[in-house]
């Protein structure tokens, strides 16, 4: 079976199933989850894009730099692709290329032999590059998963609502609706997560690359958004 189509019917099965769930637990409980979606989405996504530099160059970029300046002060030559391969071997070659080629430009245009300043180049220009998405990606699940489970409680207790006389009718009728919407937003975090499993395997596996999926209708409506891509 085609890939593609494969993906589409599970991501349409997981979406129906989600609806469903919110749906029992009412409007009021859906509303919240989907707020609350949005919320943890978009605070992943921004302590991602600022955190991911931020925890690069301050934990990483230092030994780094120095490692490769003292190499380059004891008369040792700097492979771009080696560094590439080493650091980031797990990334699409294209993309590690594409880097490693932009930095060489940037060598090319350095008016000094300073190893320090040498060294910071390629830091800035081949590692930060390479390992800043890794990052972004472990930092945008971790904040996600810690305002789901906020968020998850809350829900919970707005659930209760149901067993209100006319009220919960009136939630539990309503719900069908908002939980559809709630359901899109858990499909996203799964397509966020295909994703992410696509960069660390490199696209290596035969089912869960760009061109098995590029057909999928829900990969392509991810692709439009994908929070990893600036």
């Amino acid at each position: 079976m085609n890939p593609s189509f494969l993906f589409d019917i599970i991501c349409t099965a997981v979406w129906i199933g989600l609806a469903i769930h919110y749906a029992r637990k009412g409007m009021l409980a859906a509303v919240v989850q989907i707020g609350g979606n949005l919320l943890s989405l978009i605070g992943g996504h921004q302590l991602a894009a600022w955190g991911s530099g931020a925890l690069f160059d301050r934990f990483f970029a230092g030994s780094f730099r120095e490692r490769i300046a003292a190499n380059l002060s004891a008369g040792g030559a700097v492979d771009l692709n080696v560094i590439a391969q080493r650091y980031a071997g797990f990334l699409p070659e294209s993309f590690r290329q594409q880097v490693v080629e932009a930095c060489q430009r940037a060598l090319d245009g350095l008016l000094t032999d300073n190893a320090v300043v040498i060294a910071d180049t390629i830091v800035q220009d081949v590692i930060r590059p390479l390992l800043t998405p890794v990052f972004s990606v472990v930092l945008f699940f971790l904040c996600f998963a810690a305002l789901r489970m906020l968020i998850s409680l809350l829900v919970t207790v707005l659930g209760l609502v149901n067993h209100l006389p006319v009220v919960g009718t009136v939630n539990r009728t309503l719900g069908v609706l908002t939980g559809a919407a709630a359901g899109l937003a858990d499909v996203f975090l799964l397509l966020c997560v295909v994703w992410a499993l696509v960069i660390i395997t490199g696209g290596n596996l035969p089912w869960l690359n760009d061109a098995a999926l590029g057909t999928s209708v829900w990969y392509q409506l991810f692709n439009l958004v994908n929070p990893f891509v600036s």
